[in-house]
């Protein structure tokens, strides 16, 4: 039963780590390279994820958008 503590310690690391980590942004595919998110917020997050800078899609006033948005990380 002891071979099994530092199996036990690794996955119990494992899953503290896990929780205490950022969500990961919510985002839909729709095709073609754009995707869909509820917020801005997480739009940025997910295309922080690659790197890539993003450009909202759609007609929007200038400044950052409220609600639901198209994008892509170009």
């Amino acid at each position: 039963m002891h071979r099994f503590a530092p199996l036990s310690i690794l996955i119990l690391v494992t899953l503290v780590a896990g929780c205490a980590s950022r969500s990961a942004p919510r985002v839909t595919w729709l095709g073609d390279g754009v995707f869909k998110s509820p917020t801005a917020q997480e739009a940025e997050a997910y295309c922080r994820n690659f790197g890539a800078p993003m450009r909202f899609l759609g007609p929007k006033a200038p400044g950052v958008p409220t609600g639901e948005v198209t994008y892509r990380c170009d």
